[in-house]
């Protein structure tokens, strides 16, 4: 029986999902909420594309030559790991059949039963470090802290790569105090090779408008280059990295 994925999106030619050029396979699905977030059209399970993994391994296949030199798959979301038997049957055949790199880029929304198998094929894993307490989690995506901080120790013992991000919001987590407390979490794994603040924006905003559903920060306006780099420069200051 082939196995089958619930795709939201796909970018045959994507640049900014891991290393390399990359197949970036956008999965459909997420339980957070996050108030930020600017693809809610990814949130609800089963109304994405059906595809199959053998149809994966073909399409990337046929590109294969674009993803030398260290592309290869990344899935992200949603949050791909809500479809982890499809992610681990897809990244061993990447592996066996392709020769490329995978990447998982989650929330850690979600750490699946057979997560340690998964790892054992990943070769980065980008991890979405929402807030540095489980109030927040709570309170801005429906979440929890913890989920994440056993994905980073998961990604540890496996000896997998990995790359933090962190969106800032302003007024929510955009102090020196804040990234002190995001670094203070980094710094105590040592398979990090980067920590990148995102800044907040709002170009998702009309898909709210347009699936009839009220955005929760309403007003807020994006946070500036400026003090995106001012905080960026402060963590890169901190890291041990």
């Amino acid at each position: 029986m082939e196995t089958i994925l619930n795709v939201h999106s796909i970018e045959s030619f994507a640049t900014l999902e891991g290393a390399g050029i990359r197949y970036a396979l956008f999965l459909q699905g997420c339980p957070y909420r996050c108030v930020y977030c600017h693809n809610p059209d990814t949130w609800k399970c089963g109304i994405g594309k059906s595809k199959t993994v053998d149809s994966v391994i073909e399409q990337m296949q046929h590109y294969k030559s674009f993803y030398k030199n260290g592309g290869g798959l990344t899935v992200t979301g949603g949050e791909p790991l809500m479809q982890s038997d499809g992610v681990l049957e897809l990244f061993k055949r990447v592996h066996s059949e392709l020769g490329l790199t995978n990447t998982i880029d989650t929330s850690c929304a979600v750490i699946p039963d057979n997560i340690n198998e998964i790892l054992h094929y990943t070769d980065l894993v980008i991890v979405d470090l929402k807030f540095h307490n489980n109030e927040d989690y709570l309170q801005y995506a429906n979440g929890s802290l913890d989920n994440t901080i056993t994905m980073l120790k998961k990604t540890l013992q496996f000896g997998v790569k990995v790359l933090v991000r962190t969106v800032v919001v302003p007024n929510i987590n955009d102090t020196f105090e804040d990234i002190d407390k995001y670094v203070e979490i980094v710094n105590q794994y040592p398979n990090i090779i980067k920590y990148e603040l995102l800044g907040y924006h709002t170009m998702g905003v009309f898909k709210y408008n347009e699936l009839g559903m009220k955005y929760r920060l309403e007003g807020v306006e994006p946070l500036s280059v400026s003090k995106l780099k001012e905080l960026q420069s402060y963590a890169n200051s901190k890291l041990k990295i």
